[in-house]
């Protein structure tokens, strides 16, 4: 039997036909079975646009442009964002309209009783997906193939191209020629809170030869809370602090910088209070932002939970206002 996206329906009507959620959502209104991924994701969807169309929000044509032309999944999840912020914001019941686009300078989300504006920012950084990524396409013509395995004695945020072009480029050489084995690249990284990263990168003659080649990750999270990885996702999130188009942005009305963290390294491992804690304590007091925020969306839930860190200096007025938001949102942390 099939199932009624109305909401969902009418936004996909004018999209791309190669947009990214085309497929699930062909899925999801046919036959597809009703616990179905497809069926979860566009179920998600309709949610999330069905709680702002019924908010009515004034520039919303902006973000149904923006989701209508998005070709890629990374265009869709950074829409995504900043539709599902929106949605928390409707289902709680706080009036807000989208910030004006097309290089005005305003925040994303312009809260209408509360003298508050929300900017949000969503980044994927994931060294080694980027790695594997790139070795499964460089190795995929290879005969015989070769089964490769990724191990590195620290989860790293970033693996800059130049070095993910050398390992790639090593690992080719050494499967034509049968150069089988392990071998270690040392990469210095200057900007990480683990200075020095070390690839381990296995080649070996994979046991299924029509299997093609096959990319393995092994090992996994390292170290305690706040190891390296993490303090590295908290400097990514930290940077966008002094951006210079958000700066101007923070400069219209207060505003809290919520981050989309879910494809950025592992953040969504971390806990919402810890995540909180974390924010307060290293958020300057210098910054134009009254807050920053963490948020790790799932495409297959329609809301999303909140970890906020605000300024310790705010004066008497930010933070009652902050204080409403978060008593009215139920946002973990401040």
């Amino acid at each position: 039997m099939s199932t009624s996206f109305p909401f969902l329906q009418d936004w996909m009507d004018k999209a791309l036909q190669e947009h990214p959620l085309r497929d699930f959502f062909d899925l999801a209104s046919g036959n597809g079975a009703a616990d179905s991924v497809a069926s979860a994701i566009t179920t998600a969807f309709e949610d999330i646009i069905e709680a702002l169309e019924k908010a009515k929000p004034e520039r919303l044509a902006g973000v149904r442009h923006d989701f209508r032309k998005a070709a890629t999944t990374d265009d869709l999840l950074i829409v995504r964002a900043e539709m599902v912020s929106g949605a928390k914001l409707a289902r709680a019941g706080i009036p807000f309209d989208f910030g004006r686009r097309n290089g005005a300078t305003e925040p994303g989300l312009m809260l209408r009783d509360i003298n508050l504006a929300i900017e949000v920012k969503a980044r994927r950084l994931d060294g080694l997906q980027d790695l594997r990524d790139e070795l499964q396409t460089a190795l995929a013509d290879i005969t015989p193939p070769v089964l490769v395995e990724i191990r590195t004695d620290s989860q790293p945020l970033v693996i800059k191209k130049a070095v993910r072009d050398k390992v790639v480029e090593e690992t080719i050489q050494r499967a034509r020629s049968q150069n089988y084995g392990t071998a270690v690249t040392t990469v210095d990284q200057p900007w990480s809170a683990r200075d020095r990263l070390l690839i381990h990168l296995g080649a070996y003659q994979a046991g299924d030869p029509t299997g093609g080649s096959r990319i393995i990750v092994t090992g996994g999270f390292w170290g305690a809370e706040p190891g390296p990885h993490m303090m590295d996702v908290e400097d990514a999130v930290l940077a966008v602090l002094e951006d210079d188009q958000k700066v101007r942005q923070a400069g219209i009305r207060p505003t809290i910088l919520l981050f989309d963290a879910a494809r950025t390294g592992m953040a969504w491992v971390r806990s919402e209070l810890v995540w909180a804690q974390r924010l307060a304590m290293r958020l300057p007091a210098t910054t134009p932002f009254v807050g920053v925020a963490v948020m790790t969306p799932k495409l297959d839930d329609p809301d999303v939970g909140i970890a906020l860190g605000v300024r310790d200096n705010l004066s008497a007025q930010d933070r009652a206002a902050v204080d409403d938001l978060a008593r009215r949102l139920g946002l973990t942390g401040v």
